[in-house]
């Protein structure tokens, strides 16, 4: 009876999506960003060093990990929805405009090349020279270090850039809407992928779900997100995706550090974590209401943001 009941707890973990809280209690810090603006994006180059923007213009930078931050100046209000590191000296942030530092954040300028036209939602750079920026669900691709920017991509709709390599890079995005003809629900998703730096574009995947986050771990493993909380794993590089697990909670961003330990975060404020390759997750954050926003990882390094000025560290 003994090993008849062990074989069915195995079973059912496998099939279903623990969320117990961890008994380590809050594995993240909150830590104090000095301002109450929602934060919409974060971009680290190694654990110490980052830059996180936010609402009615706010930016700021660390170097100590998120221990302590610098208030910048980029001399404009707009809400900012990306901003990207590139090293320690040069950084971008962007919505409307795409502004930029060669000064670790003295000044910015702006970049006239790009002023004035629709959001800019995520920026991303191969090398200090070779970028890629995404705009009204298309791609743009700079090798002039952003001074000059040429639409490269323009298909099914993309927002969010993730770059594995030298060469290699994945966008996705998707749609979701709620109430159409019918009452019926309209929702899509897809993931594009470049082997050759953003010169050409290849159609990797089409889903009936919006794709909401994506985390890849190398050029070849990777996991997504979607609006219907699944989490799915690729291993061959988008070639074929096979689904993990359901997952507790309006999920809003992913990521994994390698193939057995990743973190999800959640509209209501909780971080879920997974030690054995996202069958089973545990609650290991969950102090506060906030929305968490994005939640990355970078030299080991795991970070969040969210509402109410919220960044989070591991501890």
């Amino acid at each position: 009876m003994k090993k008849l009941i062990c074989f069915l707890t195995f079973t059912l973990g496998i099939l279903g999506c623990s969320s117990e809280i961890d008994s380590s209690a809050n594995a993240f810090e909150k830590m104090n960003t000095n301002t109450t603006q929602s934060l919409t994006d974060i971009s680290f180059i190694n654990k110490n060093q980052g830059i996180i923007s936010g609402s009615f213009g706010f930016l700021a930078k660390t170097n100590n990990g998120g221990k302590t931050w610098t208030t910048l100046n980029v001399g404009d209000k707009q809400t900012f929805m990306s901003a990207c590191m590139v090293n320690e000296q040069k950084f971008y942030t962007a919505r409307i405009d795409l502004f930029v530092t060669s000064n670790s954040g003295a000044t910015f300028s702006k970049i006239e090349s790009l002023s004035g036209g629709p959001t800019i939602f995520d920026i991303k750079f191969f090398s200090p020279t070779k970028g890629l920026l995404t705009r009204s669900g298309s791609i743009l691709k700079s090798d002039d270090s952003g001074n000059t920017w040429t639409k490269i991509y323009e298909g099914p709709s993309v927002d969010n850039l993730e770059i594995t390599s030298d060469l290699v890079a994945y966008a996705y995005g998707g749609y979701t809407a709620i109430g159409f003809t019918g009452g019926g629900t309209i929702d899509n998703g897809t993931i594009i992928k470049t082997i050759d730096g953003g010169k050409s574009w290849t159609n990797t995947l089409n889903s009936d779900s919006n794709i909401h986050s994506i985390s890849f771990i190398s050029d070849n493993i990777g996991y997504y997100i979607n609006s219907r909380h699944e989490l799915h794993k690729t291993i061959n590089g988008s070639t074929s995706w096979t689904k993990v697990s359901n997952l507790s909670g309006s999920t809003s961003s992913v990521c994994f550090i390698n193939e057995k330990t990743g973190y999800y975060s959640t509209d209501d404020g909780k971080i879920y974590a997974t030690r054995d390759g996202g069958l089973n997750w545990k609650i290991v954050y969950n102090e506060n209401t906030e929305r968490i926003f994005k939640i990355i990882t970078k030299g080991g390094a795991v970070f969040a943001i969210g509402d109410n000025g919220l960044f989070l560290k591991k501890r």
